[in-house]
């Protein structure tokens, strides 16, 4: 699924307006869990919208598109093409001075290769495309001391798993630093339906996935600010990916019409730890040049014990374009990654633990996109983003967004 950006507690305006261009999300690509960006309410919230007055109310629309081909590279043995439409409807209510909710539904549309091939087999013949439908409930809370606190629960089901989720922040402002202090966790117990890659059923299992962030923005002088963090995330269960396969070649056999390139092997089941410690480090920096001009420069840094570190570069510039009416965001952004230590492309031998999955190998990607959002009236807006990602091993992504914020 698209990785979504929720509606995070509102804060106080700090920064000079100059600084707030970027209205409304960033679509994220469906990237391995590695590469995911920080929970809401940690990197992306830092100061710096209107306050919302009681009374507020706003319906949000939102349309994702995400696509990659396999143009033969990546895993050799299989087709990796994926496909996902994602409408999302969001409505948020200050209901009192102290306290506002929103409510988030969405929908995805999955359909990829490894989908497709499933309808090959009876007993999966309804599987040709993945339909996901979720919904998030959260609320916002001002209380003394400039202390905010919010609260969020989540259901979400498609083909094969059903996800519950609940989350929760604090957040402080740090009397004289002009700073907030933050602390977020959110937690989600999935129940895994395992469908294998030749549509035999093994049963079901499960897994639970908690992160902690602890956050920090930071007012540096009138014309710069900056926010950092830290996020843990444990998991355990079941987290290889059921549908996976990786192929035990057999240099001196037949070819096996069942495999993409028809390499003479058996496939067998993905094996993967049943737990996952991941650690990551995360600061940004924007700075006001003049009215309507602002830079932004973004930092990532990522481990965990599967073997895997990652690095992550991102300078952003803002630009008004027609004041209080066209606005403009463009981004690049460095990726790179080390393999999973359980990664291999080739396979002779079975192991204690195997995958091919080409978002656990070592790649880098190149992202170049941006954002423009058309403020239509007072507090209503229209916006389109795109993103392209060209990835080492081939597997490029496009990305598209229309998002439509209207106040009633």
């Amino acid at each position: 699924m698209l990785l979504r950006n929720r509606t995070a507690p509102r804060q106080p305006s700090l920064l000079l307006p100059g600084l707030m261009l970027l209205l409304g999300a960033l679509v994220s690509p469906p990237l391995a869990a590695q590469e995911a960006e920080p929970a809401p309410g940690t990197e992306e919230s830092a100061p710096g919208s209107d306050e919302p007055q009681a009374g507020d109310q706003s319906l949000t629309t939102r349309l994702s598109f995400y696509n990659h081909d396999d143009s033969g590279d990546g895993n050799p043995f299989l087709d990796e093409s994926l496909t996902v439409v994602e409408p999302v409807i969001i409505f948020d209510r200050q209901a009192t001075e102290d306290f506002g909710y929103s409510v988030d539904l969405h929908y995805d549309y999955v359909s990829s290769a490894s989908i497709d091939r499933l309808s090959n087999y009876p007993a999966q013949s309804g599987a040709s495309a993945d339909n996901y439908i979720g919904a998030t409930v959260s609320g916002r809370w001002k209380l003394d001391d400039g202390w905010k606190a919010s609260g969020s629960f989540s259901y979400s089901d498609e083909y094969d798993y059903d996800s519950i989720g609940f989350g929760g922040s604090v957040s402080r402002p740090v009397a004289g630093q002009d700073a907030t202090l933050g602390l977020s966790v959110n937690a989600y117990y999935d129940d895994i339906r395992l469908i294998r890659w030749n549509g035999v059923e093994d049963g079901g299992d499960s897994r639970t996935s908690i992160s902690t962030t602890l956050s920090w923005y930071q007012i540096l002088s009138p014309t710069l600010h900056g926010s950092f963090g830290a996020t843990l995330t444990l998991q355990d269960g079941f987290l290889a990916t059921p549908y996976n396969f990786v192929v035990i070649e057999d240099p001196g056999g037949p070819p096996n019409p069942d495999l993409e390139n028809g390499a003479a092997g058996t496939p067998t089941a993905e094996v993967l730890p049943d737990s996952r410690a991941r650690t990551a480090l995360y600061g940004r920096l924007r700075g006001f040049v003049s009215a309507g001009r602002a830079w932004e420069l973004g930092g990532r840094i990522y481990s965990d014990d599967w073997g895997i570190t990652s690095f992550a570069f991102e300078p952003r510039w803002y630009q008004t374009l027609r004041k209080d009416k066209l606005d403009a965001m463009v981004r690049y952004r460095y990726y790179d990654q080390s393999a999973a230590d359980d990664y291999q492309e080739h396979f002779l031998t079975t192991s204690e633990f195997m995958t091919q999955d080409s978002d656990l190998a070592d790649l880098s990607s190149h992202t170049f996109g941006g954002r423009l959002i058309w403020h239509v009236a007072e507090r209503e807006s229209f916006s389109i983003g795109l993103d392209y990602v060209l990835r080492s091993d081939g597997l490029d992504q496009i990305l598209a967004s229309f998002s439509w914020e209207q106040p009633f």
